[in-house]
């Protein structure tokens, strides 16, 4: 088995005996809270490792250890942010066992896939994230204990707090804990942030605005809703009056909202270390910076992030630009913890992607300001016909379920 970052900085190969232990294809998934605000997606995708692949005491310098808790530790790219290992100590054992492998840089051998084992921690993400869009697959809580498939069902008609996000450095606070909680007057502010609240990004709500609208923002029609392979002259036109990324309130309501998405394109499984990457399409004029001094700043222009031009920016956020694989396009990331930040491509202008996962700090999809497609996953004919194709077609099956159930509550 092979793992590399995306870059090709780090390369770990692992000999194994085939036709491989189900321990080394049967992916773990964990939405735990840690888990969504480190990657700064819905989930982490591991294995457990066949061998040690470092010692702990001596990090490879190519490599960046963030301690989550007292227990668990991810590592990751210094250059393009790939997640590569997990260590979890384990009572009682050897030393160097409880390494496991993030699967979205691992490659198997010929004739090997990978299968979903299970998805951890359902409990807490309170309408159940990524677990309610993988239909079939066993389900824990944090505890281990097994979870009914209307268990999961039951956490998506939860009508969970609508009053903005958990401000403040989270640590282990349990998402469940509102102290902290915004109040109804910043109902149209909306707060994400990383494991290590070195980054965190405020939103101000889409009004439909000239000023979040072609000129001064736009896009190509994205793969999410038009795949790329469409042919240029079977592609809508931009609606300059009603930009696909500007959507209609939840349930009619007069507060308009982002659209967001999935992709399992090869580029963003590797660079963010996870199988399915989430994001959300955001015009900057509705983002702010809120740096770790309190100070808010409009979030900077791609030549300021590309050239390091502000040392306030540089000091947290890790740049990734465009590589043969995947041209014109810049990639953020914490320094720190290592959570993927946001996507920007040469054709944008004043769009981006940012993280879902950095926005459920209350462990929600937020609705309330997302509109999920659940049409199709972005550029899913990535994973089809390779070990990982069950993942994408499990996920639009499960999007398309829940796009029904939605309907129906």
């Amino acid at each position: 088995m092979e793992l590399t970052c995306h870059c090709g900085t780090n390369s770990y190969a692992f000999l194994v005996a085939t036709p491989l232990e189900n321990t080394f294809t049967d992916i773990k998934v964990c939405q735990c809270i840690d888990c969504r605000l480190q990657t700064g997606n819905f989930a982490s995708w591991f294995v457990q490792a066949p061998n040690q692949p470092f010692d702990i005491q001596s990090v490879p310098t190519t490599l960046t250890a963030y301690k989550i808790n007292a227990t668990l530790t991810h590592y990751f790219c210094n250059t393009c942010s790939s997640q590569l290992f997990r260590w979890e100590q384990q009572q009682d054992s050897e030393p160097g066992a409880g390494f496991g492998l993030f699967t979205p840089c691992l490659k198997l051998p010929r004739n090997h896939r990978f299968t979903l084992n299970s998805v951890c921690s359902v409990e807490r993400a309170s309408d159940g994230i990524i677990a309610s869009w993988l239909p079939g697959i066993k389900c824990y809580d944090t505890d281990g204990v097994s979870l009914t498939e209307e268990f999961i069902r039951g956490l998506e008609s939860i009508d969970y707090p609508l009053k903005g996000e958990i401000s403040g450095n989270l640590g282990n606070k349990d998402e469940g804990d509102q102290s902290n909680a915004s109040t109804d007057s910043h109902a149209d502010e909306l707060i994400g942030k990383c494991h290590c609240s070195n980054i965190k990004i405020q939103l101000s709500r889409p009004t439909g605005s000239q000023a979040e609208k072609p000129p001064f923002v736009y896009s190509d029609n994205t793969d999410l809703v038009i795949p790329n392979w469409t042919l240029i002259g079977q592609q809508p036109p931009i609606d300059n009056d009603n930009p696909w990324w500007i959507r209609e309130g939840l349930n009619n309501s007069e507060a308009k909202r982002f659209l967001g998405g999935t992709c399992t394109c090869d580029s963003c499984r590797v660079i963010a270390g996870t199988e399915v990457q989430s994001w959300v399409f955001i015009p900057t004029p509705s983002i702010h910076l809120i740096l770790p001094t309190g100070e808010i700043i409009p979030w900077p222009s791609r030549e300021s992030l590309i050239n390091g031009s502000d040392e306030r920016v540089n000091e947290v956020m890790g740049i990734y630009k465009s590589t043969p694989g995947d041209p014109g396009v810049t990639r953020g990331f914490c320094k720190t913890c290592g959570a993927n930040i946001f996507w920007d491509g040469f054709t944008r202008k004043n769009l981006i992607d940012l993280s879902g996962g950095l926005f459920t700090v209350n462990g929600t999809k937020r609705k309330d300001w997302i509109e999920w497609w659940t049409y199709r996953t972005s550029f899913v004919e990535d994973v089809k016909g390779t070990s990982r194709e069950e993942i994408g077609l499990l996920l639009e099956k499960g999007l398309q379920e829940w796009r029904t159930r939605s309907s129906a509550i």
